[in-house]
């Protein structure tokens, strides 16, 4: 289970989260470095002070004690510039101070306790500075105490006693003090600038975001048209939005695809259901006339059944077209093989010939000239498919031409791999507005036509069907004498799997 500080997290917005972190970060390295910066000055500071104690009470440890002061007061002594807070103490063997010299600013101050700095003691001392407070209390450098003193202690050379030079820490942690109230003040105005800087800058990145999201919106409302704008450069939101772009193109083609697809399915089931409609009722009547009497004469009866067997063999036919779609709806595998081209058309246009005396079939190059003999077109295909192809379509050829007239069909390869098959008729040829429509299942230019000449409007369909199987193209053109041109253009070689 997440702990409620986890779920409070989720709940606060991206902008926040980034701001807030970026803050945390920045206060972090604004203490760290103002801890440094501080140590730093401190260590300065207190280093300062110990050179200026540490030379003043060398040149003292030097002079005779006796004439210190006076020699200070007439100006004969030369020491380093001492703060306006400084003591000077002279001491005799045993601690006890025989005189000192304090600044004006150090009259007001706590002096510190020197009984406990007897000769023994200073000594000890080296000459090193040490802190010491009014209660005599020697210890490290403790520069945030504000009642102790820095201390250097010498002997004189020449006299039983030693000099004491002092000055307050107070100072020093005056200006510590105020360093940091300065440092603090503009740190914590830096750290509100930054916020407020990263506040914005943040919601500015974010904005893209928002349009995302705006756009989002609308396509779920169902408006696919919707689109992000397109950013130039490398940036995060630019590839994001040439991504999401991309997407909602493939969503809006799957999309249109679905809509046409069912639109085609309803119109294909409303088709079929009109189309096997026609002959049942065809079939129902004359069934129904029978049954009743109605049909006295005997070529009535023999007239009725040519009709209701025509009418059945039409079904039948529809019905097998039916699932010849359906099956290449499948997307089965293809398998094919190795067959020789010219073959297969001679053997479809000789079964073809057979059947129609009225037309003459002729196979010629694809400039129209005769194929050189034994002239060999190989290709892969399922030969069943292809075969079925060039019946559809030279099926198709013979309904719209008329007596005495010529079907040719042209084979040929323009590069090696590809195979190109026209069927050319001279019949009434196909509109070129209506050139993509008459691939579509059921489409008829005219109904009433297809109906007498036997077609279903399927054969089309199922051509196309094949060839796409087959990776190959279908077009139709005009042809020059008129009628119409149908073009298949095949891949020779098996690379479509």
């Amino acid at each position: 289970m997440p702990s409620k500080l986890a779920t409070a997290w989720e709940k606060v917005s991206l902008r926040s989260k980034l701001t807030g972190l970026s803050v945390a970060i920045i206060g972090l390295l604004l203490l760290v470095s103002s801890f440094g910066t501080v140590s730093v000055l401190r260590a300065y500071l207190q280093q300062n002070t110990d050179n200026l104690l540490s030379a003043t009470a060398s040149i003292l440890a030097q002079q005779n004690p006796a004439e210190i002061e006076s020699r200070l007061n007439a100006k004969r002594l030369t020491l380093p510039r001492l703060p306006s807070d400084y003591l000077i103490s002279v001491l005799d063997a045993r601690g006890e101070t025989i005189y000192r010299i304090t600044a004006t600013d150090a009259s007001d101050l706590e002096l510190p306790e020197l009984g406990v700095l007897d000769l023994d003691a200073v000594f000890l001392s080296a000459g090193v500075p040490f802190d010491l407070d009014e209660n005599g209390t020697l210890g490290e450098v403790t520069i945030d105490e504000h009642d102790s003193w820095r201390v250097v202690a010498q002997p004189f050379r020449d006299f039983d006693g030693s000099v004491v030079v002092a000055l307050p820490n107070s100072t020093n942690l005056e200006l510590l003090r105020q360093y940091r109230a300065i440092g603090g003040g503009f740190g914590f105005l830096l750290l509100g600038l930054s916020g407020l800087s990263i506040w914005l800058t943040i919601a500015q990145a974010l904005r893209p975001l928002r349009e995302v999201e705006r756009t989002a919106k609308l396509v779920a409302s169902g408006d696919l048209s919707q689109r992000l704008i397109e950013r130039p450069g490398k940036t995060e939101i630019a590839r994001l939005n040439r991504s999401l772009n991309t997407m909602l193109d493939s969503l809006e083609d799957s999309v249109s695809s679905r809509n046409k697809t069912l639109g085609q399915m309803r119109r294909f089931v409303a088709d079929a259901s009109h189309e096997l409609r026609t002959p049942l009722v065809s079939v129902r009547g004359y069934a129904e006339l029978y049954r009743k009497g109605a049909l006295k004469k005997k070529s009535e009866v023999q007239e009725a059944m040519q009709r209701i067997e025509s009418e059945a063999i039409r079904m039948s036919s529809l019905v097998e077209s039916l699932l010849t779609l359906a099956r290449l709806d499948e997307n089965q595998q293809l398998e094919a093989k190795k067959l020789d081209m010219i073959e297969l058309v001679q053997s479809v246009l000789k079964s073809s010939s057979a059947t129609d005396k009225k037309l003459s079939f002729s196979v010629l190059t694809l400039s129209g000239a005769k194929l050189a003999k034994n002239e060999k077109i190989f290709a892969e295909i399922n030969e069943s498919q292809i075969r079925q192809v060039l019946v559809n379509l030279i099926e198709n050829a013979k309904r719209f031409s008329s007596n005495n007239s010529s079907i040719e069909v042209g084979i040929g390869q323009k590069t090696e791999d590809e195979v190109i098959i026209e069927v050319i008729d001279h019949g009434e040829g196909i509109p070129k507005q209506l050139r993509d429509k008459i691939f579509e299942r059921f489409y008829r230019a005219d109904n009433s036509r297809n109906r007498e000449t036997g077609g279903t409007g399927l054969g089309l369909a199922i051509v196309k069907e094949i060839v796409l199987l087959h990776k190959g193209r279908i077009e139709v053109r005009e042809t020059p004498q008129g009628g119409a041109t149908f073009r298949v253009k095949l891949p020779a070689r098996h690379n479509w799997v």
